[in-house]
C-alpha cells in the first residue's frame, strides 16, 4: 500500500498557520534589548517546526528560507547575538514572507520569488554580518570520529512503527543531519515482521547513525525535534 501524504498537508497547513501567529505575537511582544528566553524559545520553536514539516513535505522553498531564519532565531536563543530593533523587524518581515509563502502553495499560485530572495538575502547578510565567536561545546556523548580526525556522535534512532502515518520520513531526517557534516548510515532489520505479515504503513527498522560533525548535541536534536514524540533516540 503506497502513503498519499498529500492527506496531511492540511494539517501541516493549518498548523504552519497557527505557528506564524505565534511567533508574530510573540515577536511583538519581544523586549529589545532584554529578550525573554521563553519567548525566544517559542519563536525559535515554531520556526523548527515549520521547517521541519515543510522539508518533510517537499516544500523545499520554504524549508530552505525557514533554516536562515532558525539559524539566526538560534544565535538569538544562545545568547550570542542581541535583540534589537532591527533584528525584530526582520523577523517580522520573514513571518510576512512565509505566511506570503504558504498561501501560494495552499492555492497555487505563484510565489514571489523577488519578495523571497530578498528577504532571505537580508537573514543571510545578517549572519554573515555577526561578529559574535560560535563557542565550542563538548559533551561525554562526544564520539572522536574517523581515527580522531574530528568529534562526532553516534545516534540509535529506533523510530516508533506509525511514524510513517503522520506524514514523516526518516531520510528526510536523514538528509538534515548531513546538511550538519558527513554521515555513515546502518540499518537494523531484525525487528521486520514476516514478509506475510508487514504493513507498508509501519516502519519496523531501526538506525544507527554516526555524524562526523564537530557540532553540539543540542543541534542533532533539533532535528529530531518534529519526531521526538514519535522516536527513541539513544
Amino acid at each position: 500500500m503506497t502513503i498519499d501524504i498529500q492527506q496531511f498537508h492540511q494539517t501541516f497547513f493549518e498548523e504552519s498557520l497557527e505557528g506564524l501567529d505565534t511567533m508574530e505575537n510573540a515577536l511583538l511582544n519581544l523586549d529589545v534589548g532584554a529578550a525573554d528566553e521563553d519567548t525566544v524559545n517559542t519563536i525559535f520553536r515554531a520556526a523548527h517546526s515549520i521547517k521541519g514539516g515543510s522539508a518533510t513535505f517537499g516544500f523545499s522553498a520554504i524549508a530552505s528560507f525557514t533554516h536562515v531564519m532558525e539559524t539566526l532565531l538560534d544565535e538569538v536563543r544562545d545568547g550570542k547575538r542581541k535583540v534589537d530593533k532591527q533584528i525584530v523587524e526582520l523577523f517580522l518581515q520573514s513571518v510576512d514572507c512565509l505566511r506570503a509563502m504558504l498561501g501560494s502553495v495552499m492555492d497555487g499560485s505563484d510565489v514571489d520569488e523577488v519578495r523571497v530572495a530578498s528577504v532571505q538575502q537580508q537573514l543571510e547578510d545578517m549572519l554573515a554580518a555577526g561578529d559574535a565567536p560560535v563557542e565550542e561545546e563538548t559533551s561525554a556523548s562526544d564520539d572522536e570520529a574517523g581515527g580522531g580526525a574530528g568529534k562526532g556522535w553516534l545516534i540509535d534512532f529506533t523510530p516508533h512503527p506509525d511514524i510513517l502515518k503522520t506524514g514523516n520520513d526518516p531520510l528526510r531526517l536523514f538528509r538534515e543531519l548531513e546538511d550538519l557534516g558527513e554521515l555513515e548510515v546502518s540499518v537494523d532489520t531484525g525487528h521486520l515482521p514476516p514478509f506475510a505479515e508487514l504493513d507498508a504503513e509501519e516502519c519496523h527498522l531501526r538506525w544507527q547513525l554516526r555524524l562526523l560533525a564537530d557540532v553540539s548535541e543540542g543541534q542533532v536534536r533539533e532535528v529530531f525535534e518534529w519526531v521526538e514524540d514519535e522516536c527513541e533516540l539513544g
